[in-house]
């Protein structure tokens, strides 16, 4: 159902309060109408709403002092989670607050009441939420390793570094000891700027802790001067190659491209081989294929 117009011109935002609704003039009736969603009580979002309009309504209707956080605020700032829990970070949004006062409790919500500093809380496009560095620490206490390591490749990521090795040593520093510590030194240690996807960066640390040697990310490939590929991982030694397909790679026309692209590759000496989501579920057998290719190339 459309939204009246009038009902569109009076409302004070996208997301807002129904207490806003009605000092802008809203009636009840149109408050409960179904030019409106209800994402949580006492808030509404207009029909076509996204999640971002959804987060806001929802702080809108907390204390100006709440702050979205964890795996939340990761999913503000754009961080590759696992699906789960980005989903589920969207679905029951954890909602911080200093922690001095009384956590925020609403149907719907996970409330925390965190020790903040100034610069741990900032705003993105309008949301309050925990800045960057503080959201990685957050993270450490629920990621796994490898998962840890992926953001960690994000934040660091040369294409548009979003922070520096250094800004995350010295928040693990200032988090030392608690939960988390450990997870936050391997992925630091094991971060690499030259990853460019989340299941590039699992795929390496699972190599790297099962003690293969570190393979370079996202080498190009050539034939003299003739450019043949970008590959995701290199064993440069070995001539070997690890290629991450997702879903994408099924398209007809994209599987072409990789089998002409391969081809190519082998014809130059290069071992082969692709590595899928399933790939993760049995990681022993993936871990003797690669070792396989890697001895055939020694």
């Amino acid at each position: 159902m459309p939204i009246p117009r009038c009902s569109a011109s009076l409302a004070p935002s996208a997301a807002f309060t129904v207490a806003e609704g009605r000092r802008a003039g809203l009636s009840t009736t149109t408050l409960r109408s179904a030019a409106w969603r209800t994402p949580f009580r006492g808030t509404r979002v207009t029909a076509e709403h996204d999640d971002h309009a959804r987060l806001a309504a929802l702080l809108r209707a907390c204390r100006d002092s709440a702050f979205l956080c964890n795996t939340t605020a990761a999913v503000i700032h754009g961080f590759p989670l696992p699906l789960r829990l980005a989903e589920s970070a969207r679905r029951m949004p954890v909602i911080g607050v200093p922690n001095d006062q009384v956590r925020v409790r609403r149907s719907g919500v996970i409330g925390r009441r965190l020790i903040v500093e100034a610069d741990d809380i900032v705003e993105v496009d309008g949301i309050r939420c925990t800045s960057r560095l503080r959201t990685w620490a957050e993270l450490s206490e629920i990621l796994s390793v490898a998962q840890l390591t992926a953001v960690t490749d994000f934040l660091i990521a040369r294409r548009l570094p979003l922070a520096t090795r250094d800004q995350l040593e010295a928040t693990h520093r200032r988090f030392l000891g608690g939960r988390g510590s450990k997870a936050r030194r391997l992925a630091i240690d094991l971060a690499n700027d030259g990853s460019e996807s989340p299941r590039e960066s699992e795929l390496r640390v699972l190599l790297v802790t099962a003690g293969l040697p570190e393979p370079e990310c996202n080498v190009e490939i050539y034939d003299g001067t003739r450019f043949i590929a970008r590959v995701d991982l290199l064993f440069r030694d070995e001539r070997t190659i690890l290629e991450y397909d997702g879903d994408h790679h099924r398209d007809p026309r994209q599987w072409s491209r990789d089998q002409r692209r391969r081809a190519e590759l082998e014809s130059l000496g290069y071992r082969y081989t692709s590595v899928t989501a399933r790939d993760f579920d049995d990681p022993s057998a993936l871990l003797a294929r690669i070792r396989r290719l890697l001895a055939q190339g020694r």
